[in-house]
């Protein structure tokens, strides 16, 4: 039995699509991230780092939603969510994450959680500010990317795991004046995502509506 501790709609949500889509024996985990739960003894005794998802698999802790992504699609290889190693699409789909993991996944950390940053309001409104301005680039990079490549996918014809990845960060971004849903092929790549049993499955498990 494998624990994912996560929070609704939060990093652990890839995660939690995998696990499904794995039929996996596994337990959900949600952390009150509002109540400080995650500051909790019981918790940092797991994550020093008060942050969710966390996977335990047995004696193994593992933290980092990118890495327990790619634990997961090796762990369970009928998943078929990655391209095979050393191949050329691998190495792509490598940088996808890691673009994805490090760069937009930040971003929207400068956007939700300038407090983390910076002290005065005025300070924290203007990151949000840049944030915003910044994440617009980068949908419309991933969007253009998509466009050029001819293909439903980030990588081509089928879907890995870093269109998941992608399609839950759009999620975060769903307040901005410019949302990812309003650049044609992100919206209709993220559709098709959404569209996986497993997808729904998640939404319906964690109270979030579609």
């Amino acid at each position: 039995m494998l624990t994912l501790y996560g929070n609704p709609g939060a990093a652990s949500m890839t995660p939690h699509v995998l696990l499904i889509e794995a039929k996996a024996p596994h337990e959900v985990v949600m952390v009150d991230l509002d109540n400080g739960e995650q500051f909790k003894p019981h918790f940092l005794k797991i994550n020093p780092h008060a942050r969710v998802p966390t996977l335990i698999d047995g004696d193994l802790v593992l933290h980092e939603s990118a890495a327990i992504t790619l634990y997961l699609c090796e762990r369970f290889p009928q998943l078929d969510l990655v391209p095979a190693p050393g191949s050329a699409t691998r190495a792509k789909f490598l940088q996808w994450m890691m673009y994805l993991t490090n760069t937009v996944q930040e971003e929207h950390m400068h956007y939700w959680h300038a407090d983390h940053y910076i002290e005065s309001d005025g300070g924290r409104k203007e990151m949000q500010a840049i944030a915003e301005k910044r994440l617009g680039t980068m949908w419309a990079h991933v969007d253009g990317t998509i466009a050029s490549g001819g293909h439903p996918y980030l990588l081509g014809d089928r879907c890995t795991a870093a269109d998941i990845y992608l399609t839950m960060l759009t999620r975060w971004s769903r307040k901005l004046a410019k949302p990812p849903a309003s650049y044609p092929h992100l919206k209709a790549l993220a559709d098709r995502v959404k569209a996986r049993p497993a997808y729904q499955a998640t939404l319906k498990a964690e109270g979030i509506e579609q």
